[in-house]
């Protein structure tokens, strides 16, 4: 199986442009044989879309409708978007492709608001972390912040997720003589501590280029379930990393490591329930 992780610049607020360059890469990924390509948070919109949220955003079913289910025939794929809910609420979101048509949408739950980032003020939180089926195996799609919460991979995990897709918009911070920034370790860092304690495929798309002061990280890259990286991309440039995986090797990672197995979430929910109350 080959998964394709899209590093691109997006164009704020102009959705048919992202629209555009997001179906020239689906293309490109097809024509390489991947099975599966994922993009980064909000590749249709743009991020930092604060006073036009409501203005850019998009519903599942007009997403539904465009031409990325057509291209879901051929290959599944997950893009972001600012997405309005019937409640005409906004929510950041991930929407998974495949078979033909959209089969998943994922909210971001952990919106941040402090520092440079200013989200809960625009969107929505959402409130569900489920697992969805993409070329037959199990998986979850997290926004950015979603994985600085242990809570959130923990459910995927529990569930029996194999693949992580996670989808970022991550601004450069603490720029280093190495040609990277500082977050864009860290990123590694939790990659490689996600895929090795859940024994899953880490797949991590951040974007590129530059929106209103921002400078995007970029770095993608794909952890094996063993907690090692197996493909990385560039710090500034527009590239896809197009890697093959094993998925004989989740179960040889859980095999070694069983923490699913031994897992009691009846205990952290007793727990949970207990520690709320005495709140």
């Amino acid at each position: 199986m080959k998964v394709a992780v899209v590093q691109h610049k997006s164009v704020l607020g102009d959705f048919e442009a992202n629209l555009e360059r997001t179906v020239e890469f689906i293309k490109k990924a097809i024509e390489q044989g991947a099975d599966i390509c994922l993009f980064p948070e909000l590749n249709l919109t743009g991020y930092n879309v604060q006073d036009i949220t409501s203005e850019i955003a998009v519903t599942a079913e007009r997403l539904a409708e465009s031409p990325l289910s057509a291209l879901s025939e051929k290959i599944s794929f997950i893009v972001g978007a600012i997405e309005e809910s019937e409640e005409h609420i906004f929510y950041n979101s991930a929407f998974c492709f495949s078979k033909g048509k959209l089969i998943h949408v994922h909210r971001k739950i952990f919106l941040p608001t402090y520092g440079m980032f200013d989200e809960g003020r625009f969107t929505g939180a959402g409130k569900e972390v489920k697992t969805f089926y993409f070329n037959g195996i199990k998986s979850v799609a997290l926004i950015c912040e979603d994985l600085w919460h242990f809570s959130t991979v923990y459910l995927a995990f529990i569930q029996g997720s194999k693949f992580i897709f996670a989808l970022s918009s991550s601004p450069g911070r603490g720029y280093r003589e190495s040609g990277e920034f500082e977050n864009a370790e860290i990123w590694r860092n939790v990659g490689e501590f996600y895929s090795r304690m859940t024994g899953s495929y880490f797949f991590y798309a951040n974007r590129v280029g530059v929106e209103d002061g921002f400078v995007f990280s970029g770095k993608s890259f794909v952890c094996d379930p063993f907690g090692n990286v197996i493909a990385e991309a560039s710090s500034f440039k527009e590239e896809m990393l197009l890697v093959t995986v094993n998925p004989a090797l989740i179960r040889a990672a859980r095999v070694s490591l069983p923490l699913l197995r031994d897992e009691k979430p009846e205990i952290i929910f007793s727990n949970l329930r207990r520690i709320l109350d005495e709140k």
